[in-house]
């Protein structure tokens, strides 16, 4: 068995150059064999409704990938880098505003190609969503060491306007959307949103999003690349406002849960989505996503999401 503070600082290293994780001051709780647990403080910019002040899913997603991700860590004898090969997440319950969140990951099953991830993310009396992952092992294709990885990178400095949540409730602002065309209000009115960047690019029945380049949005910093989560949460967020332009009523969707396949790496430039609306029922919509940067026909990742319309 190891040395438990030997995993706690291996971890550590590893959290410490992910970008998107020291911008959302993610940090190591515990560390141990085959065990490893996270906590993401709660902001204002990882609101998803600016009325209710309750969390995004997309940052419950990006704190479980990174925990199952790292989780790899307290799961193999030895230091490997594995990339997320794909991920899904059920959301139980909304996580409570004002309250920090945990991911606890641990293995359940390794093999020479692929290891495999489950993850539970919680409050402190209530379970938030359950994720399960693969990653792909790399063997000798991989990063050798968690020193080569940290080496010389530097993480630039966050700022965040934490006024930024409008006093206009979002089914208020939905309505004046749809009356004007005009959805840039609605976009900016989510802190979520603002923080990762994201903005319609085109028609708002069109389906077309665009999540802007920002250094706050890095996982991998060697290639450098958008941390999987941050594609995951931009995915889903694009799905919710497509759903939110194109559908009748007042209702505001909530997430019942996301799935996605990551298909290759997402570079450190501008990234874009399209959503569609694959099924509509009374009570539940099933969307599907497709994201890509520099061409369409080849797209970096593939999402599935199903809102609740009630």
């Amino acid at each position: 068995m190891r040395d438990e503070s030997i995993l706690l600082g291996q971890v550590e290293g590893f959290i410490s150059v992910l970008a998107q994780c020291q911008a959302l001051g993610i940090t190591v709780a515990s560390a141990r064999e085959n065990e490893l647990i996270l906590e993401l403080p709660y902001t204002e910019k990882i609101i998803g409704n600016p009325d209710t002040g309750v969390i995004h899913g997309g940052a419950i997603t990006t704190l479980m990938d990174t925990a199952a991700g790292a989780g790899v860590l307290c799961a193999l004898p030895e230091f490997e880098l594995c990339p997320t090969l794909d991920l899904r997440v059920d959301y139980m319950r909304s996580a409570r505003p004002d309250q920090p969140v945990y991911a606890r990951a641990s293995c359940y099953r390794v093999t020479k190609n692929i290891v495999f991830m489950r993850c539970e993310a919680y409050q402190v009396d209530r379970t938030v969503a359950h994720c399960v992952a693969t990653f792909m092992r790399m063997g000798a294709k991989g990063i050798p060491s968690l020193e080569h990885m940290t080496k010389g990178t530097q993480i630039p400095e966050f700022t965040f306007n934490e006024n930024t949540r409008s006093q206009v409730s979002l089914k208020d602002l939905r309505a004046s959307a749809l009356a004007t065309k005009d959805f840039e209000p609605l976009i900016s009115a989510i802190p979520y949103a603002s923080y990762i960047g994201v903005e319609l690019d085109g028609e708002p029945a069109a389906g077309f999003y665009k999540l802007n380049r920002q250094p706050s949005n890095i996982g991998n910093p060697i290639l450098p690349a958008i941390h999987g989560g941050v594609l995951g949460g931009f995915m889903e967020m694009a799905s919710m406002l497509h759903l939110l332009a194109t559908q009748p009523g007042g209702v505001i969707p909530r997430i019942i849960d996301f799935s996605i396949d990551y298909l290759r790496a997402g570079l450190d430039r501008d990234t874009f989505v399209h959503c569609e609306v694959t099924r509509q029922g009374g009570r539940v919509a099933n969307v599907e996503v497709h994201a890509w940067q520099q061409r369409r026909e080849k797209p970096i990742a593939l999402a599935r999401a199903h809102f609740l319309l009630e």
